[in-house]
């Protein structure tokens, strides 16, 4: 079977403009991403004095808004970096499970390679990945910005929508509460609709591409984790997989699919503390308060509740699940879609492993430890004791191995902290009750009983 294929050809066959992109050296699509945000945000937002609009609520300039300004400038360029390195890295995994044995064709000599049949499967799925991703990402952006268009006809910005840098032309509407002497000059030549729309359009394609790019990407990992359970662990299996009895790291020979989890679980550590700082910042614009003094209020409230005749437990629970604790005031579609985006990554690196690949590699650990006990037994019956002590530690790594490629106490780690910023990304109350829950051993009981081993 042949490991020679290329990256574009094994994990992007039949998408030539898309598989160009993500398999240039991760350094030219940094540069190029964050070269070209600069060029088409950064220098007409100076341009068109959207870059910098101070208010008494805070500066609300596009420069200041940093969820766009460094993300689409740095973090996005870094982003797409990082898949660019991981979609190498699914092909390496590929060839290295193959060439170690891992991955073997089973008994229908006619199947293709592994590669070649992974190949395969991700090209019949190329364009309907791409019409997903396109769609979602349409009804993501209109959700997002469907009452920002409507103030440019109509000439009033529905409350709904935030006072930012994207409605500065209805600057003079956003009310005596804004007003400061700077705001006030601000006022006096405010951008002009035309220039401020053009900008905004501009602005949500970029973000619109973002979105595309992040949710076909994530929907190519998918669907080559569901390749890799269905080509060897399918009712129909052209593969097999063989467990490394004796690993010492106690993965089954899976390692190298371990870097492609540590690598996705970083992305999406950045992803969802991405959602997590985009909360803030909505608090920080929609509330008439600093977010550092809803966070001393919220938190002081929190920790010290007014007494009333309710358990002190419970106390605590009505403080962190109160209305004015969440901040809803700056709570907005984009708030919703952002953690919407942040889910998709979590239920991927989650639900897989733990309910799709688990199944199939607990079984074949089953089956080879069965026949394992069967060479114990053999072994013990003739006396060849070098053999027993040999069988039962292939036994004890295999009984001991991790449900996680890349080992259940990083997993656990990392889900600790994406579980705690995709629930401070909801309300940042519930960030402090998963930590307390962490701590007291609660994650910690939950997480034994999902890690561990499978009976079948």
């Amino acid at each position: 079977m042949s490991t020679n294929m290329t990256t574009r050809k094994m994990i992007f066959s039949g998408q030539p403009i898309l598989g160009a992109l993500f398999t240039l050296p991760g350094w030219q699509i940094f540069v190029s991403v964050s070269a070209l945000a600069c060029l088409l945000l950064l220098l007409p937002a100076w341009l068109l004095r959207l870059h910098s609009i101070p208010t008494a609520q805070g500066n609300l300039g596009f420069y200041t808004s940093y969820h766009w300004s460094l993300m689409y400038t740095l973090v996005l360029p870094l982003l797409l970096a990082m898949t660019v390195a991981v979609s190498e890295r699914m092909k390496n995994c590929v060839v290295e499970l193959i060439e170690n044995g891992r991955i073997t064709t089973g008994s229908n000599s006619d199947a293709p390679g592994y590669a070649e049949a992974l190949a395969l499967f991700l090209q019949s799925r190329a364009k309907q990945l791409v019409v997903v991703a396109f769609v979602v990402t349409v009804l993501m952006m209109s959700l997002d910005t469907h009452d920002l268009w409507s103030g440019y006809f109509t000439g009033v910005v529905p409350a709904s929508r935030n006072p930012e840098w994207d409605t500065a032309f209805n600057a003079p509407n956003w009310g005596v509460e804004y007003h400061n002497p700077e705001f006030l000059a601000y006022l006096q030549t405010p951008p002009s609709k035309a220039g401020n729309f053009l900008f905004d359009v501009v602005a949500y394609l970029f973000q619109g591409t973002a979105y595309f790019l992040g949710l076909f990407w994530i929907g190519k990992f998918t669907l080559y984790l569901v390749a890799f359970a269905r080509l060897i662990g399918g009712q129909d299996a052209s593969y097999q997989f063989n467990p490394l009895t004796n690993d010492l790291d106690l993965r089954m020979g899976l390692k190298p699919m371990g870097r492609l989890f540590d690598n996705f679980l970083a992305i999406t550590l950045v992803l969802v503390g991405y959602a997590f700082y985009h909360r803030l910042h909505l608090i920080d614009t929609g509330s008439n308060q600093p977010f550092g003094t809803y966070l001393a209020t919220t938190f002081k409230n929190i920790l010290y509740p007014p007494p009333d005749d309710a358990p002190l437990f419970f106390r605590y629970l009505k403080q962190i699940f109160k209305a004015s604790s969440w901040g809803l005031e700056g709570l907005d579609v984009s708030a919703f879609v952002t953690i919407f985006l942040t889910i998709i990554p979590i239920v991927v690196i989650c639900f897989l492993p733990l309910w799709k690949i688990r199944a199939f590699v607990d079984k074949r650990r089953c089956d080879e430890l069965k026949r394992l006990q069967k060479e114990y037994e053999e072994a013990l019956k003739a006396r060849n004791f070098d053999r027993v002590q040999l069988v039962e530690y292939e036994k004890q790594c295999l009984e001991k191995a991790n449900i996680w490629p890349n080992g259940n106490v990083r997993a656990k780690r990392y889900l600790t902290i994406i579980l705690a910023l995709a629930a401070g990304a909801i309300a940042p109350p519930l960030l402090a009750l998963v930590l307390v829950v962490n701590l007291s051993g609660g994650l910690a009981k939950y997480f034994k009983l999902i890690f561990q081993r499978q009976e079948t």
